[in-house]
């Protein structure tokens, strides 16, 4: 269980949280500025608030008023973070092994279960330095684990690495389901939200907008106002097959499906790469359509439909959530129902590539070229 009441100013930016949260997992969503990672840092313990409390389990680790400041290493809070410069020349097995010996007298997990558990038996005698940004991350959630946290925070900056955390979300629920540590995700996704929890908490603005189920606050919070439908995104993992220099464009691979990409020459044939798309920029058919100039058609099935007085979201199951945002008038002209089979129809240059430098100009063309409803 955990319960805060916190207040930080930090120059114009001011951060009030009231939560209480009792869930296995739990998403905190909302746009970049929000305060997520603040918030995080301070149930961690390596950000203080000026004022409030904090209690884990009900254990108070923070209280202003009565002076305690729990330190961040003994809250037994995970924090998924790393940085290889401070382990130039350390192997995963000895960086793995020294966490595991530095916590051994409070409890930890197994090195060797923590391992198996996250698929790093291949990297353990790589050197950290030489692991790859996907490889880094799974490392970096391994020492967090090892020394048997009671609550696992993972924040959206890891991402800084080039690629996103939804990599991570298949070994977060084997972190909940079978070492039963709760986790806390920080997205900017809610397709990647839906997929992965029940319980969401949305900051803006630094204060808490809901807690709860994720379909009620997107129906009750975030749609609002006619211009939320812009910000929510649905990330999409893909497999590079290859680049057509002629066309201007990367070809490659999700769900049965071959896309066409915006030029990434960078990316090598077999890479994994994830590509962002905003629900407005969505279109929907019945029918797969022929001679039309959007390159991309995404075959899913309709699992639901949010209707707000102006707008509606359709939740689509592609082999993972996508969101579409439509005009009433289309959903009820295409009588939409859950159980339906649609095509997704995007524009190449409406995707953009997840923790590449080139993401903001790529936005700048996708809202150029939206598709309209």
């Amino acid at each position: 269980m955990l319960e805060l009441d916190v207040r930080l100013r930090r120059g114009h930016f001011d951060l009030s949280a009231r939560l209480a949260i009792d869930s296995p997992m739990t998403a905190c969503f909302g746009p970049p500025g929000a305060g997520k990672s603040t918030l995080l840092g301070m149930i961690a313990g390596v950000v203080s608030p000026h004022r409030g409390w904090i209690r884990l389990g009900g254990d108070t680790v923070f209280d202003s008023r009565q002076g305690v400041r729990v330190p961040a290493a003994r809250r037994r809070v995970g924090l998924v973070r790393f940085d290889p410069a401070s382990h130039p020349r350390q192997t995963v097995r000895a960086l793995l092994q020294d966490a595991h010996q530095n916590s051994a007298r409070t409890g930890a997990f197994g090195v060797g279960e923590v391992v198996e558990l996250l698929e790093l038996e291949p990297l353990l005698e790589s050197g950290v330095q030489a692991l790859t940004p996907g490889h880094r991350q799974r490392v970096a959630l391994a020492h967090a684990l090892i020394p048997a946290p009671r609550l696992l925070l993972l924040d959206d900056q890891l991402e800084v690495s080039g690629v996103s955390n939804s990599g991570l979300l298949p070994y977060l629920t084997r972190v909940r389901d079978e070492l039963n540590v709760p986790v806390i995700y920080v997205s900017h996704s809610l397709g990647e939200v839906l997929q992965l929890t029940n319980r969401m908490v949305l900051m803006v603005n630094g204060r808490i907008l809901g807690v709860g189920d994720p379909h009620e606050i997107i129906t009750d919070k975030i749609l609002s106002a006619a211009s939320a439908l812009q910000g929510i995104e649905s990330i999409l993992p893909v497999t590079v097959l290859g680049h057509e220099a002629e066309n201007g464009c990367t070809i490659a691979y999700y769900h049965g499906t071959e896309l066409v990409l915006p030029m990434a020459a960078h990316l090598t044939p077999g890479e994994s790469a994830h590509v962002s798309i905003r629900s407005s920029d969505i279109a929907l058919s019945k029918h797969h359509l022929q001679g039309t100039s959007i390159q991309n058609q995404i075959k899913g099935r309709v699992c639901a439909v949010i209707r707000t007085p102006g707008h509606a979201v359709v939740q689509i199951d592609c082999g993972i959530t996508l969101l579409a945002g439509i005009s009433l008038k289309a959903l009820n002209e295409m009588a939409l129902r859950e159980g339906d089979n649609v095509y997704c129809l995007i524009k190449v240059h409406a995707l953009s590539y997840v923790g590449s430098p080139s993401r903001e100009r790529n936005r700048t063309d996708a809202a150029e070229m939206t598709v309209r409803h």
